[in-house]
């Protein structure tokens, strides 16, 4: 490798597509108190145009959401090989992490309930000398977990 240069990515691993849903389900709950509010406020106001601009309103929280959370799914990378763990995500700023293997001291799984009940879990990797986590690679399947354990001795 020539100085300056940088090593071949080993970020080429999707997260599950159940990440998708997941990531959509937030916009949508956020819809969904927008249309309510507006109708509240309609029916304790009188004004009408308040149900019509809530509506708008949610809907467009609703698409944004949806299409964002499209983008950052399409976005999100990780890779493991023999020297290093790395990750790519970002749809405005693309942020690129790599962590060498033998920096590995640590890692933890989190797995909250929405995230059981779709068979995802997030890694957490901690490296020597730093107390806070140097890398997480969120929601992914039982599978992935298994071997990051397995080949990063978590």
């Amino acid at each position: 490798m020539n100085e300056g240069s940088h090593p071949p990515a080993v970020a080429n691993e999707r997260l599950p597509p159940a990440v998708r849903t997941l990531w959509r389900v937030g916009p949508a709950l956020v819809a969904m108190v927008v249309a309510v509010v507006a109708l509240v406020l309609a029916a304790a106001t009188g004004e009408a145009w308040v149900a019509p601009a809530g509506g708008a309103g949610a809907t467009l929280v609703f698409t944004a959401g949806w299409i964002l959370a499209d983008l950052h799914y399409r976005a999100w990378r990780w890779g493991l090989d023999e020297h290093r763990l790395e990750t790519r995500h970002g749809v405005i700023v693309r942020t690129t992490q790599i962590v060498p293997r033998t920096r590995v001291q640590t890692l933890t799984t989190r797995t909250g309930p929405v995230d059981r009940r779709l068979g995802l879990t997030t890694v957490v990797v901690h490296t020597a000398g730093t107390h806070t986590p140097n890398l997480v690679i969120p929601h992914v399947g039982a599978d992935a977990v298994a071997r990051l354990q397995r080949e990063l001795g978590g």
